[in-house]
């Protein structure tokens, strides 16, 4: 605004780097979500339930993006509602907030995360290895009259 650039087609002088620490944030989050959840699923889950569950945090994962639309378009309408523009409307950034959507969504990470925290204090390890050793053992009983001596 004091730069006289609102209106103007000439580049806003402001570097994509405002939002470095926000990307920094959500990338990670996204990052140790996915790899805590899939050794979750092959440490915890049984093992004959081990690709239903790797199947359902694609699933969640895929359900996450379709609700960020939601997410969006929630805050546009809250936005619009209280304030005269939207923050996440039009093809003008100079006159949208997107650093407060991304701040936003740092603070529903950190939600998320006292939220998990939360939980996996009182989780207890369901299996150990000996179960699953025995569930294998079921699910694939050794060949009858093979013989292991060639």
């Amino acid at each position: 605004m004091q730069s006289g650039l609102m209106n103007s087609t000439e580049p806003f002088p402001r570097t994509s780097l405002w939002v470095a620490l926000q990307y920094l944030f959500l990338g990670s989050a996204d990052l140790f979500s996915l790899a805590g959840m899939m050794d979750f699923f092959f440490t915890e889950a049984p093992f004959s339930m081990r690709s239903l569950a790797t199947s359902l945090l694609w699933a969640s994962l895929a359900m996450g993006y379709y609700l960020s639309s939601v997410l969006v378009a929630t805050v546009n309408n809250i936005t619009g509602t209280f304030s005269r523009s939207q923050w996440l409307y039009g093809s003008n950034l100079n006159y949208y907030h997107l650093e407060r959507f991304y701040w936003l969504m740092c603070i529903l990470s950190g939600l998320n995360f006292l939220h998990y925290h939360l939980w996996a204090r009182h989780y207890k390890c369901a299996l150990s290895t000996t179960d699953d050793q025995k569930e294998i053992q079921a699910l694939y009983p050794p060949l009858v009259g093979f013989n292991a001596q060639i």
